[in-house]
């Protein structure tokens, strides 16, 4: 029984030894994987097309050609913490909304397939979600609503709040085509330069818009302000600033670093200087494409609007406001600013006036009414101007009336309370006072 003993603990051995070596194995870190000299990060390919710098070109040292290169295994890049926008930003932020994007859907991948990000259509909004379940018997399907960005439990608007939905089959679309991660390269290969990418930006983000998907189409628009908050600020370039509650227009004068330019503007016709200001305080000014600048803030502030934001909506257009303002300052504006920007006025005032309505701000409210009338608008828009004025009427004397209310209903209570109280702890309170 000796013999045998032996021979299944040497085999027994043989057998951890093996063992070992496929482990040492599996642990050793794997060759890393080498681009070909001739190929572009597809990172660097977006950021170029929409006409961001190099990442060299934007404070980043090259590299020394004389320096050796060691390889080492690839790691995943530790999280970044968030900075401010620099005077001369890095990488485009259409590569954040890339990441962001979800891929295209197989052609062979049918639409009610779980997993798929789809579009679900209501009476008044539609929503992006993921399908998690599909009943073809009940014809529903179970949705998780997500963001435009693709994270879950996307921001509803009011009285919406639920995350998760029970939706009929019917109420399922896909998504469109330049919503995916190839959509957007497809927009980027197609528009090489900043502004007319911007331009195909817009009208999709239309697209969204009379899709009635609001949420998205907000978020689609405000890649592209990022996109211009995010331009490099040179000497010389129109930029407006918030000062005593209001937009400035200003000139940038030098670039202080990365994140610091010193502005110059005219205050009562004098020149005035202002140092150190940061970068990311300021709205860069296109005159050359107002038009462009203009119509982004002024649709995502209806989106905005659409969704109940209205505070969201009413910065966008006091931007608006901002910048059609310009147009009379600026030496050469871009060329059919100027006969818009009446028109322009007048539909941001009355805008601005509703989301203040919305808020309750009765007296700002009132004050975009009188700024609206006062440039001559279209007679359409001056019935919706005038029925505005009524609104804010209406709802003034609907505060006043609820108000008394209130007070009423407080005298009362206090009343009570004070024929509750003993008479030592009533002489207690009269007599209480100042020291």
């Amino acid at each position: 029984a000796v013999g045998p003993l032996h021979q299944r603990l040497d085999d027994l051995a043989r057998d951890l030894e093996h063992v070992k070596r496929c482990v040492d194995s599996s642990a050793a870190p794997a060759a890393p994987s080498v681009m070909p000299a001739s190929s572009e990060p597809p990172q660097k390919k977006l950021a170029t097309a929409c006409g961001s710098e190099p990442s060299e070109s934007r404070g980043v040292p090259p590299a020394d050609p004389s320096a050796k290169t060691v390889v080492q295994p690839s790691k995943p890049d530790p999280p970044k913490p968030a900075a401010s926008r620099p005077v001369s930003a890095g990488a485009s932020r259409m590569e954040q909304l890339a990441a962001r994007l979800p891929p295209k859907q197989e052609k062979n991948t049918p639409l009610l397939s779980v997993g798929n990000t789809v579009r679900v259509l209501k009476q008044d909004i539609a929503r992006r979600a993921m399908i998690s379940f599909i009943d073809e018997d009940d014809g529903t399907a179970d949705v998780i609503y997500q963001s435009a960005a693709g994270d879950e439990g996307g921001t509803a608007p009011a009285g919406e709040e639920e995350d998760e939905e029970t939706v009929k089959l019917q109420q399922i679309r896909a998504l469109e085509e330049f919503e995916s991660k190839t959509g957007l390269q497809k927009t980027m290969d197609e528009n090489s330069d900043f502004f007319a990418c911007c331009s195909v930006l817009k009208e999709q983000g239309n697209t969204l818009f009379k899709l009635k998907d609001y949420e998205t189409a907000s978020w689609w628009y405000g890649q592209i302000v990022n996109q211009f908050m995010s331009r490099e600020l040179r000497e010389e370039h129109w930029v407006m600033l918030m000062r005593d509650g209001s937009l400035e227009l200003a000139r940038v004068r030098s670039v202080v670093s990365n994140d610091l330019v010193n502005l110059v503007f005219d205050k009562n016709g004098k020149q005035m200087g202002l140092s150190n200001v940061s970068a990311a305080a300021l709205v860069p000014v296109f005159h050359d494409h107002l038009l462009l600048q203009t119509s982004v803030y002024m649709n995502r502030a209806r989106c905005f609007a659409n969704l109940n934001k209205n505070q969201e909506a009413a910065q966008d257009l006091t931007t608006v406001i901002g910048l059609w303002g310009c147009v009379n300052v600026l030496p050469d504006p871009e060329d059919g600013a100027r006969e818009a920007a009446s028109e322009g006025l007048c539909k941001a005032h009355y805008l601005r006036g509703k989301t203040r309505l919305g808020r309750g701000r009765h007296d700002l409210a009132a004050s975009d009414v009188k700024a609206a009338m006062a440039g001559n608008p279209a007679p359409a828009l001056l019935r919706q101007i005038r029925q505005l004025e009524r609104d804010i009427e209406i709802s003034k004397k609907d505060t006043k009336r609820s108000n008394k209310k209130l007070a009423k209903e407080v005298a009362k209570w206090a009343d009570a309370a004070m024929s509750n109280m003993d008479q030592a702890t009533r002489d207690a309170l009269d007599g209480a006072g100042p020291e």
